[in-house]
């Protein structure tokens, strides 16, 4: 059995986004649940004279920090169950016209595994 729900989420103001897929996979006397999630969200918006003044602009940034990514595992020793998490976070530039905005990114994707209950020892 396979089961997938899709959400997207706009806030009001437009200024963030939430996209999230979960999937839920049953095989056999195991079940897997990944989730997959992208958050976007303005963080800053610049108005320019002049689309060719964006090129200067950008080369006056102050450099944000580098792209982070966070990779974590766990497992339940009781349970048996694995859990396995990897994050991204960081920020990117669009230009529309004649603004430039600052968009922050958070890209989650996690994976849950369950031990089939018939192997845990009690």
């Amino acid at each position: 059995m396979r089961e997938i729900l899709v959400r997207n989420l706009t806030s009001s103001d437009w200024l963030k986004r939430d996209c999230v897929v979960t999937e839920l996979m049953q095989q056999g006397d195991y079940a897997t649940k990944v989730i997959r999630r992208c958050t976007y969200h303005v963080e800053s918006k610049t108005a320019m004279p002049a689309l060719l003044d964006s090129v200067q602009w950008a080369h006056n940034l102050d450099p944000l920090p580098p792209r982070q990514v966070f990779v974590t595992k766990d497992l339940d020793p009781d349970s048996g169950g694995e859990r396995v998490v990897y994050k991204v976070l960081g920020h990117f530039y669009v230009v529309w016209e004649r603004e430039v905005y600052c968009i922050g990114y958070r890209h989650i994707l996690s994976m849950d595994i369950e031990a089939p209950e018939t192997l845990i020892e009690e």
